[in-house]
């Protein structure tokens, strides 16, 4: 018989062991300790969670779009509005809750934890973005009122890391929104026909951007800026530069004809406000709340650009949105009035050198031609800078651009006709998702084959949709944080 020397646990050696008997004496003693053979368990390792990304889209059953010189339809809503939460990995319906009735757009903080809607009916919905997400999560609140009992409007909203600023279109003010519910804290009066407001969580200054000036601009009426409202605008708008920590506008500059819409660098520096009456870009350095006068080869000094000097190359007429592609500093605009997208090269130095502008500042890269009568209502740019998708609301389409080659890739058939676009991209796969007035359906493209790959059922014609990051797995912070925090609804020459 052979005998085996087995270790115990404490490490003395016991004398013998028969081979065959090992196992039938494990529960008898032996010399020494007791043999207890020891297990340490090993912890599976599975695949990496999905990353957390929600797109959130904000519908209202029976829809009336708004018309050019008012937003909300003439009866009002006896629905309220929906909110719709959908998972970016499973393209599932994670929540639904209801809120202020007719909501004319939303936005979403930099986090991409709670969004805020204005509404129809003078309020502000605050909504908690949560798989847990109820309608009674979500808070209203209720705006003052004009004299004569008339509820204040609001039309959009900019969500900052101090509060929420809210335009109040028939009050020509900003309302600093406070506390959650936000409530009011202060009214802030702005130039008149005021339509958006833009900036970044850590914005020094935000600016509220109106059709009218404070000079002589004060006969420009909210709606007058739509190209069929049969009333030209000749005098240029205005941005009020306010500055946050006090609340009150500190410079008002002059921007272009009929501004519609406004996006501010990540990192707070630059401002661009899009002029769809004059076909411009104003440029606003946002640090030193002022026009960017910098002479560069390619912006003026009084902050435009429109064309490449010396050159047919220009911005597309009528541009109403834009994103950005902040690795490689482009901007990207959707010019509704030629049907067109420009791409803009929009570089600046560090804080060695000041934060000025480069040589190339404000160079118009391209200006890459679409479907006639596609009328681009929006922009997204897929974060891995590889290409833009275009909601072409004129002919119900996306758009697919290539952002190295400037050449249209491809143009896929959508639900409605899109007026919103959104995306988030996690490598290798990205989606992008639109939404249109016409339509009760969420669409979702997957942008490693550039296909329709589902539609969404929402509860009423789609009003406005965003998601919670534009890059799955990172911090917002990598990419333009003004495409979450920044609302835009639709009138007065916004799409």
């Amino acid at each position: 018989m052979r005998c085996l020397r087995v270790r115990s646990v404490t490490g003395r050696n016991c004398p013998w062991f028969a081979a065959g008997a090992l196992l039938a004496l494990a529960g008898v003693s032996g010399c020494g300790n007791q043999y207890r053979p020891v297990v340490t368990p090993i912890a599976p390792t599975g695949p990496a969670p999905a990353p957390t990304s929600y797109v959130v889209a904000f519908s209202q059953p029976n829809l009336v779009p708004g018309s050019a010189s008012d937003p909300c339809p003439g009866t009002p809503y006896t629905q309220p509005g929906v909110v719709t939460l959908v998972d970016f990995a499973g393209d599932s319906v994670l929540a639904l809750a209801t809120l202020g009735t007719g909501p004319l757009t939303f936005a979403l903080d930099s986090t991409g934890s709670t969004a805020y809607s204005t509404n129809c009916d003078g309020t502000v919905s605050t909504v908690p973005i949560s798989q847990t997400l109820q309608s009674k999560n979500v808070l209203t609140t209720t705006l003052p009122q004009n004299p004569g009992n008339v509820n204040t409007l609001p039309t959009n909203l900019l969500a900052a890391a101090t509060g929420q600023f809210v335009v109040e279109q028939n009050r020509t003010a900003i309302g600093a929104l406070t506390g959650s519910p936000a409530s009011l804290k202060q009214e802030i009066p702005v130039a008149p026909s005021v339509i958006n407001a833009i900036g970044t969580p850590s914005s020094q200054y935000i600016y509220s951007i109106s059709q009218g000036n404070g000079t002589d601009g004060s006969g420009v009426t909210w709606g007058q800026c739509d190209p069929t409202s049969g009333t030209p605008v000749t005098t240029n708008g205005e941005a009020d530069g306010i500055q946050v920590s006090t609340l009150t506008v500190n410079n008002r500059i002059p921007v272009g004809i009929c501004p519609v819409y406004g996006i501010m660098t990540a990192d707070g520096r630059r401002a661009f406000v899009l002029n769809r009456g004059s076909g411009t870009l104003t440029v606003i350095d946002s640090s030193k709340n002022q026009l960017d006068t910098t002479t560069t080869n390619y912006l003026t000094g009084n902050g435009t650009i429109q064309c490449n000097p010396g050159t047919s190359l220009c911005l597309g007429k009528g541009p109403v949105y834009a994103d950005l592609y902040t690795p490689a500093a482009l901007l990207v605009t959707a010019n509704y009035d030629d049907d067109s997208i420009s791409i803009i090269n929009v570089p600046i130095n560090g804080p060695v050198e000041g934060f000025t502008d480069t040589p190339n500042f404000g160079q118009v890269l391209a200006t890459v031609k679409l479907a006639t009568g596609s009328h681009p209502a929006a922009v997204t740019v897929l974060q891995d800078g590889s290409r833009a998708y275009v909601a072409d609301e004129g002919d119900g389409t996306v758009t697919v651009v290539n952002l190295s080659s400037f050449t249209v890739e491809s143009v896929l058939s959508v639900n409605g006709h899109p007026r919103s676009i959104a995306s988030t991209y996690n490598a290798p796969i990205g989606k992008v998702y639109t939404i249109a007035q016409d339509s009760p359906y969420l669409t979702v493209i997957r942008t490693d084959t550039d296909i329709v790959t589902s539609s969404i059922l929402l509860q009423g014609n789609g009003v406005d949709v965003h998601t919670t990051t534009q890059y799955a797995g990172t911090s917002s912070t990598t990419t333009s944080a003004n495409a979450i925090t920044q609302s835009r609804s639709s009138g007065s020459g916004a799409p």
